[in-house]
């Protein structure tokens, strides 16, 4: 195993919460000790632990704005963790969010997709019986010109 290091990738860093991530870093690298401490004995040489890996910051990451969608920028990552294909740093356009909710849904391992796609039919055949009894509903817009008068239309 070569040098055996933890690299903190942070989208959205603040100097303020530095050494809050630092402790969590160490807290998951106990945790992992403990989780696979089987594997660890029986693929490892006598003391090997995560715990023993040193962390350190990158500059790897790109940068997420404060107040853009941090769920949306940070599967858009996740999906290109090279970051090469998608140029905006804001992942927060509703094309985004619904193009990684259809991926989840339309996943070949989400167990409930059946029954999400009859909840949509229904949806919709609701929607299809209220436009046929009532027609379709034009909102009225507050802002509507004047209808023009025969002297403007000349």
């Amino acid at each position: 195993m070569g040098e055996k290091k933890l690299e903190l990738w942070d989208s959205l860093p603040a100097a303020k919460y530095n050494a809050s991530r630092y402790q969590l870093a160490e807290r998951i690298l106990k945790v992992l000790d403990y989780i696979y401490q089987d594997e660890i004995v029986k693929h490892f040489h006598k003391g090997w632990q995560f715990a023993k890996f040193n962390i350190v910051r990158t500059d790897k990451a790109r940068r997420q704005l404060n107040g853009c969608d941090c769920g949306i920028f940070v599967m858009n990552w996740l999906e290109d963790i090279e970051c090469t294909s998608h140029g905006s740093n804001k992942f927060q356009h509703a094309s985004d969010r619904v193009r990684v909710a259809l991926s989840l849904l339309k996943n070949p391992k989400n167990k409930r997709l059946k029954e999400v796609r009859e909840s949509a039919r229904r949806v919709v055949d609701e929607e299809l019986d209220m436009l046929a009894q009532h027609g379709p509903s034009i909102p009225h817009h507050p802002i509507a010109r004047k209808p023009m008068t025969r002297s403007q239309a000349k």
